[in-house]
């Protein structure tokens, strides 16, 4: 999985992840810390114990999307919206409807609420 993957699924997800977990992976990928920095953080539990709660945290947050496929869908509907907004922005060429300008905006809006 790739970073941005990961920090979406972590959003979407994240609650559903033990405490360490998710602390873990919220230090690693947001925060950008060390295994030693986030081993500190948790309490000075061992960095191998960290390693452990990323690794398997990763993989439940795989397992979540691959069941769920929540992460997806958002994707699917970011590139849905995208589409409306471009043909609403063809639409624009050949018309002076204000009404366009303002469904341009909705959905400008809702791409940036997902």
């Amino acid at each position: 999985m790739e970073l941005a993957d990961i920090v979406i699924l972590l959003d979407i997800y994240g609650e559903l992840l033990a405490n360490s977990q998710r602390d873990a992976l919220d230090m690693k990928y947001n925060d950008d810390l060390s295994l030693a920095e986030i081993a500190e953080e948790m309490g000075g539990i061992s960095r191998q114990s960290v390693l452990y709660s990323i690794r398997k945290g990763e993989q439940k947050l795989s397992e979540l999307e691959e069941k769920l496929g929540f992460a997806n869908r958002l994707r699917e509907l970011s590139g849905e919206i995208g589409q409306a907004r471009q043909l609403v922005e063809d639409m624009k060429k050949d018309s002076s409807d204000p009404r366009l300008d303002k469904l341009g905006g909705l959905l400008a809006e809702i791409r940036g609420g997902i």
